[in-house]
Formats: C-alpha cells, structure tokens, sequence
C-alpha cells in the first residue's frame, strides 16, 4: 500500500472486526478514524506524544487506570501512524470512579460527558498482550514484517518498583473480560492445565502451554482495571501457592511467596508493571516447586518429616532431631526414610541447606560467611566444599554466573 485512500480503506475493512478506535495520522494530525467521532474522543496530546517519541516500529502505553493505547509507524505515509485505542480490560459505566480522570485527560467539559460515556461503553475490553498481538497481525498485512510479542514488552519479566523481584520468569499473560454468553468458557480446563505444570514443577511446559484469551475467562473481579488486575493477581497467587504446596513445595516458601505478590500487586500503580506481575506468578510457583526438587511419599509421617527438614535449615539438624520429632527411633526411622525414597535422611538435610544457600547467594547480598552460619555448616571451608560438590561450582562462582 502506497498512498493514504488505500490505508483508510484497510483501516475501514479491519474495524468492524476488532471494534478498536483506529486512527490514521500524518505529522501528528489525525487524517481519519473509525468509528466516525468528533475531536472530542480522539486520542489525549499527552499519550500520543508518547506513542510517537520513539523510532519503533510499534510502541504502546497505559494510563494509570489501565486505559491502553498502541501504535504502528507505517512506511506508506509521511510520518505516518496508525493509533489503535483506547482499550480497557474492564468495562466502564457512568459511575465509574476513574471517569473523573479520563475527562481530565480528554479535557471532556460538563455539557459532553453523556456523548464521552457513549464512546467508552463501546470500546472493546482487552488485554494489552491482546491489543499488540492485533497490531503485529496488521503491521505484518502492510509490511510484511513479522514481530513477536516478546520483542514489544516485559510480559514474562517484572520491572522493578517498590522491590518488585526481577527473577527471570515467563508465563500467561493477562486476562481480559468479555460477556460471558460472547464466549466458549474453558477456564477450568486452562486452569488446571496451568496448576499441572505448577504441581509438577514443569517449567518446560509453559513454553509449549496453548493459551488463548479467546476462551479463557475470569470475569469482572473489580470496579476499575487495575483493581482487576489486583484481584487476578490474588486469584492467581491463591491457586498456585495450593498447587505448588501439593507438588511439594514447602508451606513456608509457598505462603512467603504467596505474600510476596499478593503485597506487591498492592503497592503497583501501573497497569502494565500489575500485568507483568501478573504474568510471572504461575511460573515462578513451578520454579521454585522444581527448585525444591522434594521427594513425593504418601506416608503422612514421612511428608511431615521433609517439611520439618526444609523449614528449619537454619538449625543444627540431626537424624535423630528429625525421628523425635515425628516420633519414630532413630534406627528404624533411617532405615524407614532411605527405604521410602532413595537416599538417607542426611543427605537430604545437606541438599535442602545448600538449595537455600543458592537462593541467599542470588537474591541477597549476605555475605558467604553469612549464608554459612546461617545454614549452619561448621565452617565456611565445609559450605564452599559441599556446595561445589552438589553444584559442580564454588559459593562465589554461583553468585558471579547468576549476577551476570
């Protein structure tokens, strides 16, 4: 496509399909748009400087109160983009509490509000994930040019605010909310999907895991979008600390981590930091379940002694500490142990004290000597020679490959 009547045409085909505002702009003026609008409703100054600040071939933003907006820059016109949005994952009505704010962005005066509120309760509710997926669809229609999504965002790797962790993770990305009776509701069929590879600890899985937010569905869990986006973080959270507890993740790792999100998900303001969040919990979970490597029994005696063993590495912990505490003798409960799963009730103390030790090295500053006392080894020399001899790497090389 060559000249601006062929892009209006493309524009005017693609909109009824997707029902996202698409405007087509030259030099920073708007040429045209669908649906038909006056400029009341054209996209705010602020966000539009935004989209075309960069040289990127597409670039998004999201407002505090999760309204989304993405551009394309286009070849086939002068200084040429098409703007798509705004989008919201949640519906607005007219008691809105974030309307105030987006009249103020919109410079929306009292006589226009009913014609404003008209035009949002037409937009579409997506998700950005879906919102960008749309836009690489068509700048691979005009040029021939294909891009993923992990090129365009941070979905799979949350950015730093209030010390939000920054461990590499990459899973769903965020839902969006349709009418029920406009979808094939298959949420419980993902769902537990998702919790398999989170109880099996199967990081593998999610790189191959088939997710489409066509069919799947939460429903409205807030008032506005980004209180959505908190309440699927601790819809999320909560299933997923439960999953990765019956895969054998210890209750003190899963219910710290359980926190860890659920009180970072509070302190966010942003849509697209909240969907980050979002979108690493499921497979962090099945991170931390395959980290923990812990040995599956039945035996209700032998589940409560491996879970003794992970929550108290930071002690002197014998085999014997161990057999008092779920009353067998010593004897027979080391023979029991090795006999149910494989190795010796020693063996799995140390592997559990240097498991923890990886994760003080990499996600703490504590000192080597520090994580030794700490772990309780009998000396800093016994640590680095163990953990060397379970890692194939010494306390400091570890900390230096995983810091870069």
């Amino acid at each position: 496509m060559k000249k601006n009547y062929s892009l209006i045409n493309f524009i005017k085909a693609y909109y009824p399909d997707s029902n996202i505002p698409m405007y087509l702009f030259s030099d920073e003026k708007c040429i045209f748009c669908m649906p038909e609008q006056d400029e009341l409703t054209y996209p705010p100054f602020q966000y539009l400087q935004e989209l075309f600040s960069g040289s990127e071939r597409i670039t998004y933003c999201t407002t505090e109160y999760g309204i989304m907006f993405c551009s394309l820059r286009l070849n086939h016109c002068k200084n040429g983009y098409i703007v798509f949005g705004p989008v919201t994952t949640v519906p607005y009505s007219d008691s809105d509490s974030d309307l105030q704010r987006l009249y103020k962005d919109y410079m929306v005066s009292n006589d226009s509000r009913s014609d404003f509120n008209s035009f949002l309760r037409q937009i579409p509710c997506l998700s950005l994930s879906s919102l960008l997926k749309k836009c690489i669809f068509l700048n691979y229609c005009l040029h021939e040019e294909l891009l993923s999504l992990e090129q365009l965002t941070s979905i799979g790797h949350v950015s730093s605010e209030n010390d939000v962790m920054s461990d590499t993770s990459h899973l769903l990305e965020e839902t969006y909310q349709k009418k029920e009776n406009e979808q094939h509701n298959r949420t419980y069929i993902l769902e537990e999907e998702i919790l398999k590879l989170v109880r099996t600890g199967d990081c593998e899985g999610f790189k191959k895991f088939a997710y489409s937010e066509s069919n799947f569905h939460i429903g409205v869990t807030g008032s506005t979008a980004l209180r959505q986006l908190k309440n699927n973080i601790i819809i999320t959270t909560t299933l997923c600390t439960r999953a990765a507890i019956d895969g054998g993740l210890d209750y003190d790792t899963a219910y710290q981590l359980s926190d860890y999100f659920i009180q970072s998900s509070e302190r966010l303001t942003s849509a697209d930091r909240l969907t980050d969040l979002l979108g690493k919990i499921s497979y962090t979970f099945a991170e931390k379940v395959a980290q923990a490597k812990t040995p599956v029994s039945t035996d209700e005696r032998m589940q409560k002694a491996i879970r003794y063993i992970q929550q108290n590495t930071n002690q002197h912990l014998t085999v014997g500490n161990v057999a008092d505490y779920v009353g067998f003798s010593k004897s027979y409960f080391s023979a029991y142990f090795k006999k149910t799963l494989g190795f010796s009730v020693s063996a799995f103390i140390l592997r559990c004290k240097l498991e923890e030790g990886k994760e003080l090295l990499q996600y703490t500053d504590k000192s080597i000597s520090t994580i030794s006392e700490f772990l309780c080894f009998s000396s800093q020399s016994h640590f680095h020679t163990a953990f060397k001899k379970q890692f194939g790497m010494t306390p400091s090389e570890y900390r230096k490959s995983t810091n870069g």
